[in-house]
């Protein structure tokens, strides 16, 4: 009896670490892991490929035999809260009538990829510090399909 009923426990603890981990999992973003793998596999992708699914860059250089191609991309998002607030500077009836207090913030995210090529091959991709890599897939996404 006391078997049967530890085998329960155990059966219902590893029923709930299955959830936990299935709810965990579902809050990832796909796209965002595709951006963090692209690094790696793109090495070894042609000038000719990576221009024709990543399209053309916003900058190029060459330094010595190293060819540098940089894409960028941004998104600004704008945020409101409205509080509804007494007037005071309406007179004696300002405290029964209400106005408006609107505040606005924005907040802008980017990516830079910088993509290093020698011999028309690619052999390392960089990304930004303090990236955002949902905003890094919209450039290598057509790459890693």
């Amino acid at each position: 009896m006391a078997n049967s009923r530890h085998r329960t426990i155990w059966a219902l603890r590893g029923g709930c670490l299955a959830v936990v981990t299935l709810l965990a999992s579902s809050c990832a973003n796909p796209q965002a892991e595709l951006a963090l793998r692209a690094p790696v596999a793109m090495v070894g992708m042609s000038k000719a490929s990576l221009l024709s699914c990543a399209g053309v860059p916003e900058r190029s250089a060459v330094a010595g035999d190293a060819e540098y191609l940089v894409y960028t991309r941004r998104q600004t998002l704008v945020d409101r809260d409205v509080d509804w607030e007494p007037s005071p500077w309406l007179g004696p009836r300002g405290p029964m009538l209400w106005e408006p207090d609107v505040t606005t913030w924005s907040r802008t995210y980017n990516c830079e990829a910088t993509f290093e090529l020698h011999g028309g091959q690619v052999t390392a991709v960089r990304y930004n510090d303090r990236r955002d890599p949902t905003l890094c897939y919209q450039i290598v996404g057509n790459c890693m399909r």
